[in-house]
């Protein structure tokens, strides 16, 4: 039983287990991980689903050691930053390509078994040549008490570098958020999501508000439209979850940062570590937002070709990964917090 706050009150439900599991992937396969059809027409109806235990044993330690060593070897630059936009304690983004630890979860665990099944690609032509499963990006966050995290959104161009071509369809992408800390509806510190928001007409207005002022207004939902807002709060869902299960969601479910409910209690648990995998099919397409991807300047990427040209910087990772692709070097993307961007972002805010 796991304990889910709903809405404003507290509920309990019941989250069906997988039929089989096995250990990490063999000879550049992911984890094997069978999911029931329960499972997979809840994921269809709200776009959620909670898979308990996604990491465990060994694999779940190592990541815990890899976020922790994230955390304690934060450059100045990043230090600064938080000082001055507290949102996450630490954040790194494409953490697999510098910790061998987040590159097995991300390419070994059964996430990507799991985001084949609910994207529908293992079904496809009888399992002969199906779709193929990418990464399009991952992140690892660390929150504690008094960070502003974020509000309602969904992941902008910046963190999801595709077309709005499937809003609605299994295949849009899915976001595998996997908690590597305790953490509980009372205490506060996990991420709280809107079931059924890829499908809501309201949402679309959201997503259309926060597109019209950039990405800079991505998390301000509350600020740009109220009712938006107070609508997603009324869908509201939040778990007890305990370290190495993950909640995955539609690429456009709307959530947001679980708050700590006590700030005081809240630091007395520390950081709450949390990793983000952002998987697609291999056919979605890519949208080029003003340079912001290495990919489009080395791969020559447009908007509209399929991300599998991407190569290495969108690498497969089911039915099998590529070594040629998971263990060659990339250009990093401006994304990693250095002093530069942070001029860059202290020059724009003294602009406007």
């Amino acid at each position: 039983m796991i304990p889910i706050r709903h809405g404003h009150s507290l509920v309990l439900a019941i989250t069906i287990t997988c039929c089989s599991l096995v250990t990490s992937g063999v000879h550049g396969k992911p984890a094997s991980w069978e999911l029931s059809s329960e499972q997979i027409a809840t994921f269809r109806r709200e776009g959620v689903l909670v898979i308990p235990g996604l990491l465990r044993d060994k694999e779940l330690q190592d990541a815990i050691r890899a976020v922790k060593r994230i955390q304690r070897s934060q450059n100045l630059a990043q230090r600064v930053f938080y000082r001055l936009f507290p949102s996450y304690k630490s954040l790194q983004f494409q953490s697999w390509r510098k910790h061998r630890a987040l590159e097995k979860v991300a390419f070994d665990s059964a996430a990507p078994t799991i985001c084949a099944q609910l994207m529908g690609l293992s079904c496809e032509n009888n399992n002969n040549n199906p779709r193929c499963v990418r990464l399009l990006k991952d992140a690892v966050l660390g929150y504690r008490a008094g960070d502003r995290g974020c509000g309602w959104h969904v992941d902008d161009k910046i963190f999801w570098p595709c077309e709005d071509r499937n809003v609605g369809k299994p295949d849009a992408g899915i976001n595998v958020w996997i908690t590597l800390s305790p953490v509980s509806c009372a205490e506060g510190g996990g991420l709280a999501v809107a079931p059924g928001s890829h499908r809501k007409r309201f949402a679309k207005r959201a997503r259309q508000v926060i597109a019209s002022k950039g990405h800079v207004t991505t998390n301000l939902l509350e600020t740009l439209d109220p009712e938006c807002h107070e609508k997603m709060e009324s869908l509201k869902r939040v778990y007890d979850l305990e370290p190495g299960d993950a909640i995955v969601h539609d690429r456009y479910i709307f959530h947001r940062a679980y708050p700590f409910v006590d700030p005081i209690e809240g630091k007395k648990a520390g950081v709450k570590h949390r990793i983000s995998l952002r998987y697609v099919p291999e056919d979605a397409t890519f949208f080029d937002l003003a340079g912001k991807e290495r990919a489009a300047e080395v791969k020559m990427l447009s908007t509209g070709d399929k991300i599998s040209k991407g190569g290495e910087y969108y690498p497969q990772t089911w039915p099998d990964s590529l070594p040629e692709e998971r263990g060659k070097k990339v250009l990093e993307d401006e994304n990693d917090i250095s002093f530069k961007l942070l001029l860059k972002i202290l020059r724009n805010k003294k602009k406007k």
